[in-house]
């Protein structure tokens, strides 16, 4: 994560911010889902954005940053045109957006692939872990592309255990922080 990018767009996310990559099943009306299960960057759940996708989830989710997703050049300028200003995509969508880009620092918490519900315990040791060996303050917790292939109760199931490890694993940051000083 590169905060002094996000900075400059007025975009404040907590250490450790959660975000589900890729699309997500069903029809693509996630956002006000994604809030509620507790993600720090939520989504229409589209596996590929329109500036119409895009543009409901932020009207539907207007105080959480809203991430759209560009399968190409074009479907990114449309986004950054619709107001969008973190995109994931697998080109640069320039200047005027975050591009949530795939060597971001991550720790992937979640894999999209597997329909197995991971234990917030276990994933929460990983990223403490992860952030240990670096900035957390630079790290995001991801949820891997795949959801979208996956039953909508596993995929609430799996974002929640997502965001249950993050708070924990940001808690253990805290209090060694505080220990020390």
């Amino acid at each position: 994560m590169r905060r002094p990018d996000l900075e400059r767009r007025s975009i404040q996310l907590p250490v450790l911010a959660t975000v589900a990559l890729g699309g997500l099943p069903g029809a693509p009306e996630w956002a006000e889902r994604l809030v509620t299960l507790g993600l720090d960057v939520v989504a229409s759940g589209s596996p590929a954005d329109s500036a119409a996708t895009w543009a409901a989830a932020r009207q539907r989710v207007p105080f959480r940053p809203v991430k759209g997703v560009a399968g190409t050049a074009a479907d990114a300028a449309a986004l950054i045109e619709a107001g969008c200003v973190i995109v994931e995509a697998s080109v640069d969508p320039g200047p005027a957006a975050y591009w949530l880009r795939p060597d971001e620092s991550v720790v992937v918490a979640v894999d999209g692939e597997s329909d197995q519900i991971e234990d917030p315990s276990v994933i929460g040791r990983q990223i403490v872990e992860a952030a240990w060996a670096g900035s957390a303050a630079a790290l995001w917790v991801v949820a891997s592309p795949g959801l979208d292939g996956l039953p909508i109760a596993t995929v609430e199931a799996k974002l929640m255990a997502l965001c249950e490890a993050a708070v924990s694993a940001r808690l253990v940051l805290a209090k060694e922080q505080f220990d020390r000083d």
